[in-house]
């Protein structure tokens, strides 16, 4: 009875949509009698929650109002009105979206993931794929390019765990900045951070017609063409709701529903949707190539068993990388490869030489505001006026995030750049002025009350003499400052400076073991900080003996 009723409702869709094409009975998706896992989870509260993309236009975008929309926002409530629940669509991100599913935050992930091999080891990527794209390059049309080899060495804004990445990297050597979102990169982009924008053929087809401009293009020829996977939990993906989502995308591709959605979000056909409705909807006497078998719940191979991307080779581990994960599990294999070393190295250098700069910037900055505060007071109102710009600077500093100031000065000021992006700063550099500032205007209010407390104990020494003092008496604060600097670094990789933190994130979203490099992680923090504390206690020594 129920799968009548699903062709009832199939049948009315069809009417009003008169693009989609009948569907055979046995490819039409109905939830399972009895289902099990999650999807039983789903069932009972009522409500479908699917991950999807919210700056992605036309497949999924946040709008003025708050809604959400798109062609993959379109799919989910497919699935949700199959289901018979309510709704809820959730942004998530490239570099969040797996993660959010395992979590069980989302139940169901639309959100434009191309379906590679490490991805399919950290979550369950639903078979048959329900779209595709390549990767061109959006740049400055003044840039002399013809193809991907002139890129080579060109400074590159890329979205954080895009499939593409690696290889564009390591293959095409091109110079990768990477930003958290497409918003951010757009915004380098523009201000002239990067010369061009890696990002998906389909996506910036649309972007382009948007969006006319006689100063960028797209640069190159579309490479790298991926098909993309609808995700669900791992281990989800073999129980009712991987089955139910593999039958829902079986149908669309039978009906030609996402052939019909293009069509309505102005979106060109393309061949691989178009490949794959001929697939589905063909028949042999009567019956459908694709209906799973009545005995096994097999489909025919041909339907649903399509190649992962990979963008790092399947080497077995060898010699003492092997030696170590066989005797303690741990894998460090991302040492032997030279791509993944090199950029944990880049990473590992970029936070030790931040951290520092910042901690030696921060210290020098609190001691001459302080001292500046100290002797310019004794001025009466002419030192009052004149401590105002650095009382202004230095509450803003305290009082404002220091993403905040990182994405102002990175973005907002960079435009006043543009006439000569030669004379702007880079995000490294941005990075140590920001945290020197953000923690050396709290040492600054330190070491005020430090010289104002020795200055009470013996008022006629000279503020400089009494700087040892005020040391003193500041230490804690001081040393906590300078900690949260070093725990603040893997800020600056909003504004595309390759820190450790996020080199790690990378490195696991290319299918480093997440385990062995996470705890790794945590235990270089741990020494860095343990490092940090030592230094500034023997450097408390020197100053106070002096």
């Amino acid at each position: 009875m129920r799968w009548i009723l699903t062709l009832c409702a199939m049948l009315v869709a069809s009417a009003a949509t008169a693009q989609l094409k009948p569907v055979h009975p046995a490819l039409i998706a109905e939830p399972p009698a009895r289902p099990d896992g999650h999807l039983a989870t789903i069932l009972s509260r009522g409500e479908l929650t699917v991950g999807v993309k919210t700056d992605y236009e036309p497949w999924g975008v946040r709008r003025a109002d708050g809604r959400i929309e798109g062609l993959e926002i379109d799919l989910a409530q497919d699935l949700a009105d199959r289901l018979g629940v309510r709704l809820n669509v959730v942004g998530v991100s490239a570099s969040n979206r797996i993660d959010r599913v395992n979590q069980k935050r989302v139940d169901v992930v639309i959100a434009t993931t191309g379906d590679t091999r490490e991805r399919r080891a950290q979550a369950d990527l639903i078979q048959p794929n329900y779209y595709s794209s390549g990767v061109v390059v959006y740049g400055r049309t003044s840039l002399d390019v013809e193809d991907w080899p002139d890129l080579e060495g060109v400074p590159i804004c890329l979205n954080r765990s895009a499939y593409y990445n690696r290889e564009l990297e390591e293959l095409r050597g091109i110079n990768g900045k990477y930003f958290s979102g497409r918003r951010e990169a757009l915004l380098a982009l523009n201000y002239q951070r990067c010369d061009g924008w890696a990002f998906d053929d389909t996506a910036l087809e649309r972007y382009r017609r948007d969006n006319p401009s006689d100063r960028f293009d797209v640069l190159v020829k579309p490479i790298i063409e991926i098909p993309w996977a609808i995700i669900v939990p791992k281990g989800e993906g073999g129980r009712s709701l991987g089955r139910f989502v593999s039958d829902m995308v079986g149908e669309w591709h039978a009906s030609g529903r996402i052939l019909e959605r293009q069509t309505h979000w102005e979106i060109d056909q393309t061949d691989f949707i178009k490949d794959l409705h001929a697939l589905w909807s063909r028949n042999v006497d009567g019956q459908p190539v694709c209906a799973r078998d009545p005995e096994t719940g097999e489909r025919a191979a041909i339907c649903v068993d399509m190649d992962p991307y990979s963008s790092s080779d399947d080497a077995e581990l060898t010699g003492w990388a092997a030696h170590l994960k066989g005797s303690t599990g741990i894998d460090l294999g991302v040492l032997t490869a030279d791509y993944d070393r090199n950029r944990l190295l880049k990473g590992l250098g970029l936070t030790l030489a931040l951290s520092g700069i910042a901690i030696i910037g921060a210290l020098v900055v609190g001691t001459v505001f302080a001292l500046m505060e100290a002797g310019l007071r004794k001025w009466g109102l002419l030192g009052q006026v004149l401590l105002l710009p650095q009382r202004v600077l230095v509450t803003v500093a305290r009082m404002t995030p220091p993403i905040l100031q990182l994405y102002i000065v990175f973005f907002g000021l960079g435009g006043l750049f543009l006439a000569s992006p030669e004379l702007a700063p880079g995000g490294f550099v941005i990075a140590c002025v920001i945290f020197s500032l953000y923690a050396g205007a709290s040492c600054a209010v330190m070491l005020t009350h430090g010289l104002a407390q020795e200055r009470d104990a013996r008022p006629n020494e000279a503020a400089l003499a009494l700087l040892p003092g005020a040391v003193a008496r500041s230490f804690d604060g001081l040393v906590a400052a300078c900690v949260n600097i070093v725990k603040a670094a893997g800020m600056a990789s909003t504004i595309a400076v390759a820190e450790l933190v996020s080199s790690v994130n990378l490195t696991v979203a290319d299918g480093g073991d997440a385990t062995t490099l996470m705890n790794g992680l945590l235990v270089f923090y741990f020494l860095l900080v343990t490092l940090v504390l030592w230094l500034l206690r023997r450097a408390r020594g020197w100053v106070v003996r002096a």
